[in-house]
């Protein structure tokens, strides 16, 4: 009796330390409730199916907590990125932009005048370019201190910091908004 308590005692304690602060994102799981919530039109029958596919609920929470959370705290990645997610949205322009994420950065299509452009993330220098018209440029370079490099047309470079301050300074270096520009 006292060592079933013991070990149950040190499992608890053990499972405390080893999965503090690795509750992760659970994508394996949203994507499957995702995807069952919107199998049909009808919530009745999508709760249906939810209660009949229950065993794959159970199946995805655990591959997740054990498995793929663990790996996102690890790597600090998530393995199952929403890479496909399609968003729209209407800019301060007045223009309606659908934005689809890509496994290196977004897509984003003009739905009012046409055309499209794409921001791509390159991991190697930890800078995002814009790919138009066959061209790649240079946008921002995230530096190791937090501070931003942003690369204007004319070939010019300034460091800012990543804060209202920098993005305020990058708004007057351009005269205009910088839309790639967010603050965290």
């Amino acid at each position: 009796m006292k060592r079933s308590k013991l070990f149950l005692a040190v499992t608890g304690l053990s499972a405390c330390v080893l999965y503090s602060s690795c509750i992760g994102s659970f994508g394996l799981f949203n994507k499957f409730a995702e995807w069952n919530l919107g199998v049909t039109k009808h919530k009745i029958v999508n709760g249906i199916l939810g209660i009949i596919l229950s065993p794959v609920y159970a199946i995805c929470l655990t591959a997740d907590w054990v498995v793929l959370n663990t790996i996102e705290f690890w790597t600090g990645k998530p393995l199952l990125a929403s890479v496909g997610e399609i968003r729209r949205v209407v800019g301060s322009d007045g223009n309606a932009y659908v934005i689809v994420t890509e496994k290196d950065g977004y897509r984003i299509e003009n739905e009012t005048q046409g055309g499209e452009m794409r921001m791509v993330f390159d991991e190697s220098d930890q800078t995002w370019c814009l790919a138009q018209d066959g061209d790649l440029r240079k946008l921002v370079r995230l530096n190791a201190d937090q501070t931003l490099t942003v690369f204007a047309p004319d070939g010019s470079e300034v460091t800012v910091t990543n804060d209202e301050e920098g993005l305020a300074k990058v708004r007057g270096m351009f005269g205009v908004s910088a839309p790639f520009m967010v603050a965290r």
